[in-house]
């Protein structure tokens, strides 16, 4: 048989390329060129001098990554936290503070203006504050090591769990609860039962509620009672749980106190008392939460004579406040549980001029009564994949008013075409830095017809 000779296609071997970094984008990538060609590179900072390798290229864009650091930029920080390049958490350490907040500023506006044709001008308020210690709540994995289980948060891109004895960005109560805590879950009957460990460090107690794929046992029980007895927290199990009393004893998830009282989680709103407990939705930051909510409050001037529509309400971070300030407020979430909690907490609070329904706003919502009603404004605070349903919803709508709340500007920007279609204006924005240290932003846009 002939054999035909057949070359061997060489492989191209990348090369790093020198370059100087000259901005930061809205993801917190350094922004370098080179020619006609753009790199995207993670840990990169504007000043910078470094040799970077294209990983994924279109075109003349690529996405990068540093291989050397030939000269690091004067303003680069030094690392505080040894665990940078592992945990998710704070990617952007390398970055002075006030720098990161002027490059999430000028990416909204680019972003905003490639959205809808015009710059929407200077951020009308930047809320800032402490960049260490301003976490109030967290939320722990749990991962074995050598027979021996640990808490932890997720590594940056990954799965995997990376030990945590102490954070830089939690609160001091929430930090000197991990040791007891690691030390508690290995003493177990059901340690392979386990899943999420949540705190919250309320205006109250600390809370802490940890999660059971089987119901825990008596001695179980004993020893989380044990721990909240010594960290005079509040604790709590959520498990699974069959009632005795129904004939197909369907299993569903229970929430019970080992240690403590629900009546000692709160948190105070714009000087509103709200039950919570650590699974509750609530603003990581509580400083620049108070700051958020002052912003709000300015903006929509509640009286008895204005009516406000809350959408994506939670517990009333928003709407308890403006009912306390005169306005007659309806609340409006998907989560069933954190309803039935705001009303009790406007029924404790003897605040009658709030109610709060149950609604997907995501699906078909706009025959309900409470979305028929005529209100003067509306206040939304969705998740990050926007809320382009309530949105369209909203544009049908003559409101004096709308204050829009985001942590993902992208869906923002893609929300705010409707409502300027519909004949709304931007009045003014503005930024919250609730994640210091992060990519993360929080954006407030007021808009008026």
């Amino acid at each position: 048989m002939v054999t035909f000779y057949k070359p061997v296609k060489k492989e191209t071997v990348k090369k790093a390329v020198k370059v100087e970094c000259t901005d930061l984008d809205l993801q917190g990538r350094g922004v370098a060129r080179d020619g006609d060609n753009v790199y995207f590179v993670p840990g990169l900072m504007p000043g910078d001098t470094a040799n970077v390798l294209a990983e994924n290229s279109k075109g003349k864009i690529h996405q990068g990554k540093i291989t050397k650091i030939i000269k690091p930029s004067d303003n680069r920080r030094e690392k505080d936290c040894s665990l940078i390049g592992q945990c998710g958490g704070c990617q952007m350490q390398h970055v002075p503070v006030q720098m990161l907040i002027e490059a999430k500023i000028a990416g909204i506006r680019k972003l905003f203006k490639k959205a809808l044709g015009f710059d929407i001008g200077e951020a009308g308020f930047v809320h800032s504050g402490d960049e260490l210690r301003y976490r109030r709540a967290c939320r722990f994995a749990i991962r074995g090591d050598h027979g021996k289980l640990y808490l932890g948060f997720r590594e940056e891109k990954s799965h995997d769990l990376v030990k945590i004895k102490h954070c830089l960005t939690l609160s001091e109560r929430m930090n000197n609860a991990i040791e007891p805590l690691n030390k508690a879950i290995n003493s177990l009957n059901l340690k392979n039962k386990l899943g999420h460990v949540e705190l919250l460090d309320s205006d109250g107690a600390l809370g802490i509620l940890v999660r059971f794929s089987a119901t825990a046992d008596e001695h179980d029980v004993a020893v989380l009672e044990n721990v909240g007895k010594e960290l005079n927290a509040v604790i709590s199990i959520v498990e699974p749980y069959r009632n005795p009393m129904e004939i197909k004893k369907k299993e569903s998830l229970r929430e019970r106190f080992v240690c403590g009282s629900i009546d000692d989680l709160y948190i105070v709103s714009h000087g509103v008392k709200i039950k919570c407990n650590p699974s509750s939705f609530v603003q990581i930051n509580k400083n620049i939460n108070a700051k958020l909510l002052e912003t709000v409050v300015g903006m929509i001037e509640p009286n008895k004579n204005i009516s406000v529509m809350d959408l994506f309400c939670g517990l009333g971070n928003f709407a308890m406040p403006l009912a306390k300030e005169g306005a007659n407020v309806v609340g409006v979430d998907i989560v069933a549980k954190m309803i039935e909690d705001a009303r009790a907490n406007a029924k404790e609070q003897n605040i009658d001029n709030v109610k709060f329904e149950v609604a997907d706003l995501e699906e078909l919502f706009e025959n309900q009564k409470w979305a028929k009603a005529d209100y003067d404004a509306v206040v939304l605070d969705p998740g990050r994949e926007g809320a382009k349903r309530a949105t369209l919803f909203l544009a049908k709508k003559k409101l004096k008013k709308i204050v829009y709340i985001s942590c993902n500007p992208l869906a923002a920007s893609r929300d705010t075409i409707e409502l300027i279609k519909s004949g709304y204006k931007i009045k003014q924005w503005g930024v919250c830095d609730m994640f210091p240290r992060t990519t993360h932003v929080e954006m407030v846009l007021e808009f008026i017809q």
